[in-house]
């Protein structure tokens, strides 16, 4: 991936159970052999109760960012903790 590819993860945890918030931006030429005709911001979200992960796609880098956050801050409000969060580890 580029530079201009992001991708930052936050992993939950409250009471046994674990969750995942995810912002994923892509652009043009971000992965090797791969074209994307649109760039794509997104906010995916794995909850166990859900059954099936949500991805929510946003026009913008800076929209997709801020409902990101605010995703992070509502669950941290309703007595999630958090175990990780940045880039993802590789390795």
């Amino acid at each position: 991936m580029s530079e201009k590819a992001i991708t930052y993860l936050t992993i939950m945890t409250k009471h046994n159970l674990f969750s995942f918030l995810g912002l994923v931006g892509l652009e043009a030429n971000d992965i090797e052999g791969v074209e994307i005709a649109n760039p794509i911001s997104a906010v995916v979200k794995l909850d166990p109760r859900e059954g099936q992960p949500i991805l929510r796609e946003y026009s913008t880098r800076g929209e997709a960012v801020r409902q990101y956050q605010a995703a992070v801050t509502t669950s941290l409000e309703r007595g999630w903790s958090v175990v990780y969060r940045g880039r993802p580890l590789l390795g």
